[in-house]
Protein backbone atom coordinates (compact mmCIF):
# COMPACT_ATOMS: atom_id res chain seq x y z
CA UNK A 1 0.00 0.00 0.00
CA UNK A 2 1.29 3.52 -0.93
CA UNK A 3 1.88 5.97 1.56
CA UNK A 4 -1.28 8.29 0.19
CA UNK A 5 -3.58 5.28 0.18
CA UNK A 6 -2.32 4.67 4.11
CA UNK A 7 -3.07 7.85 5.02
CA UNK A 8 -6.80 8.28 3.50
CA UNK A 9 -7.85 4.43 4.91
CA UNK A 10 -5.92 5.56 8.57
CA UNK A 11 -8.31 9.19 8.10
CA UNK A 12 -11.57 7.30 6.98
CA UNK A 13 -11.01 4.96 10.03
CA UNK A 14 -10.33 8.02 12.25
CA UNK A 15 -13.48 9.68 11.48
CA UNK A 16 -15.59 7.00 11.16
CA UNK A 17 -14.42 5.84 14.60
CA UNK A 18 -15.43 9.27 16.10
CA UNK A 19 -18.79 9.54 14.54
CA UNK A 20 -19.47 5.79 15.74
CA UNK A 21 -18.22 6.07 19.14
CA UNK A 22 -18.63 9.39 20.01
CA UNK A 23 -20.99 11.86 18.27
CA UNK A 24 -23.49 8.72 17.78
CA UNK A 25 -23.00 7.84 21.18
CA UNK A 26 -24.33 11.11 22.89
CA UNK A 27 -27.41 10.63 21.05
CA UNK A 28 -28.16 7.21 22.09
CA UNK A 29 -27.76 8.68 25.68
CA UNK A 30 -30.21 11.34 25.11
CA UNK A 31 -32.83 8.93 23.42
CA UNK A 32 -32.35 6.84 26.77
CA UNK A 33 -32.71 9.43 29.44
CA UNK A 34 -34.06 7.53 32.32
CA UNK A 35 -37.76 8.64 33.27
CA UNK A 36 -37.93 7.47 36.75
CA UNK A 37 -35.42 6.50 39.07
CA UNK A 38 -36.66 3.68 42.16
CA UNK A 39 -35.40 3.75 45.46
CA UNK A 40 -36.32 3.51 48.65
CA UNK A 41 -33.73 6.13 49.76
CA UNK A 42 -31.45 8.50 48.47
CA UNK A 43 -28.70 10.44 50.61
CA UNK A 44 -26.33 13.07 48.92
CA UNK A 45 -23.04 14.23 51.07
CA UNK A 46 -21.24 16.72 50.84
CA UNK A 47 -17.27 16.61 50.02
CA UNK A 48 -16.66 15.31 53.96
CA UNK A 49 -18.94 12.64 53.69
CA UNK A 50 -21.73 14.41 55.93
CA UNK A 51 -25.55 13.27 54.70
CA UNK A 52 -26.50 16.92 53.68
CA UNK A 53 -29.95 15.25 51.44
CA UNK A 54 -32.00 12.69 52.52
CA UNK A 55 -35.00 11.68 50.65
CA UNK A 56 -36.70 8.24 51.97
CA UNK A 57 -40.22 6.29 52.39
CA UNK A 58 -41.60 5.23 55.35
CA UNK A 59 -44.93 4.19 57.06
CA UNK A 60 -46.95 7.05 56.76
CA UNK A 61 -45.12 8.42 53.08
CA UNK A 62 -42.13 10.26 52.43
CA UNK A 63 -39.45 12.36 53.99
CA UNK A 64 -37.24 14.74 52.18
CA UNK A 65 -34.65 16.06 54.72
CA UNK A 66 -31.96 18.82 54.09
CA UNK A 67 -29.05 19.03 56.86
CA UNK A 68 -26.00 21.75 57.64
CA UNK A 69 -22.25 21.19 56.48
CA UNK A 70 -22.43 19.36 59.52
CA UNK A 71 -24.79 17.22 58.70
CA UNK A 72 -27.28 18.22 61.41
CA UNK A 73 -30.79 18.13 59.99
CA UNK A 74 -32.55 21.66 59.35
CA UNK A 75 -35.42 21.31 57.49
CA UNK A 76 -37.85 18.13 56.72
CA UNK A 77 -40.44 17.63 54.48
CA UNK A 78 -42.72 14.99 55.49
CA UNK A 79 -46.17 12.85 55.24
CA UNK A 80 -46.96 12.28 59.05
CA UNK A 81 -49.35 9.84 61.04
CA UNK A 82 -49.77 12.28 63.37
CA UNK A 83 -51.59 14.91 61.17
CA UNK A 84 -54.03 12.18 60.11
CA UNK A 85 -52.89 11.99 56.26
CA UNK A 86 -51.60 15.00 56.24
CA UNK A 87 -47.92 16.59 55.95
CA UNK A 88 -45.61 18.54 57.94
CA UNK A 89 -42.53 20.69 57.67
CA UNK A 90 -39.87 21.00 60.74
CA UNK A 91 -37.08 23.65 61.48
CA UNK A 92 -34.42 22.58 63.31
CA UNK A 93 -31.68 25.07 64.78
CA UNK A 94 -28.25 24.57 63.86
CA UNK A 95 -27.69 22.13 66.35
CA UNK A 96 -30.70 19.75 65.57
CA UNK A 97 -33.02 21.48 68.08
CA UNK A 98 -36.51 21.75 67.32
CA UNK A 99 -37.15 25.68 65.88
CA UNK A 100 -40.67 25.49 64.45
CA UNK A 101 -43.18 23.13 62.88
CA UNK A 102 -46.17 23.16 60.93
CA UNK A 103 -48.49 20.78 60.06
CA UNK A 104 -52.34 20.09 58.25
CA UNK A 105 -54.42 17.72 58.27
CA UNK A 106 -58.29 16.62 57.84
CA UNK A 107 -59.23 18.89 61.01
CA UNK A 108 -56.72 21.49 60.20
CA UNK A 109 -53.81 22.57 60.54
CA UNK A 110 -51.20 24.19 63.03
CA UNK A 111 -47.95 26.06 63.78
CA UNK A 112 -45.36 25.45 66.37
CA UNK A 113 -43.21 27.89 67.60
CA UNK A 114 -40.42 26.67 69.80
CA UNK A 115 -38.04 28.08 72.18
CA UNK A 116 -34.09 27.75 71.65
CA UNK A 117 -34.41 24.93 74.47
CA UNK A 118 -37.19 23.40 71.95
CA UNK A 119 -40.17 23.89 74.07
CA UNK A 120 -43.05 24.85 73.00
CA UNK A 121 -43.55 28.39 72.87
CA UNK A 122 -46.21 29.50 70.87
CA UNK A 123 -49.28 27.14 69.42
CA UNK A 124 -51.73 28.04 66.82
CA UNK A 125 -53.96 25.35 65.98
CA UNK A 126 -57.45 24.14 64.44
CA UNK A 127 -58.35 21.34 66.66
CA UNK A 128 -61.38 18.90 66.86
CA UNK A 129 -63.73 18.35 69.71
CA UNK A 130 -65.57 14.92 69.06
CA UNK A 131 -69.12 14.17 69.65
CA UNK A 132 -70.11 11.10 68.00
CA UNK A 133 -70.26 12.03 64.26
CA UNK A 134 -70.66 15.71 64.11
CA UNK A 135 -67.66 17.64 64.76
CA UNK A 136 -67.03 21.38 66.15
CA UNK A 137 -64.25 23.08 64.97
CA UNK A 138 -62.08 25.13 67.19
CA UNK A 139 -58.92 27.58 66.82
CA UNK A 140 -56.63 28.35 69.63
CA UNK A 141 -53.73 30.02 69.65
CA UNK A 142 -51.54 29.39 73.59
CA UNK A 143 -48.58 30.83 74.59
CA UNK A 144 -46.34 29.64 77.19
CA UNK A 145 -43.49 30.94 79.13
CA UNK A 146 -39.58 29.40 78.85
CA UNK A 147 -40.70 26.12 80.91
CA UNK A 148 -43.64 25.54 78.81
CA UNK A 149 -46.25 26.54 81.12
CA UNK A 150 -49.21 28.44 79.63
CA UNK A 151 -49.26 32.08 80.32
CA UNK A 152 -52.54 32.55 77.88
CA UNK A 153 -54.19 31.60 75.08
CA UNK A 154 -57.42 32.71 73.02
CA UNK A 155 -59.97 31.88 73.34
Amino acid sequence: MKAFEKIFLYSALAILFFYVFLVDGNVESQVATQEEIRARSIVIVNDAGKPVIMLSANEDGGIICVGNKDGIPVAKLSADSRTEGGGRVDVFNGDGTSAAQMCGGIYGGGIIINNRYGKISTLIVADKDGKGEIYVYNGAIVVTNKDGKVIGSLP
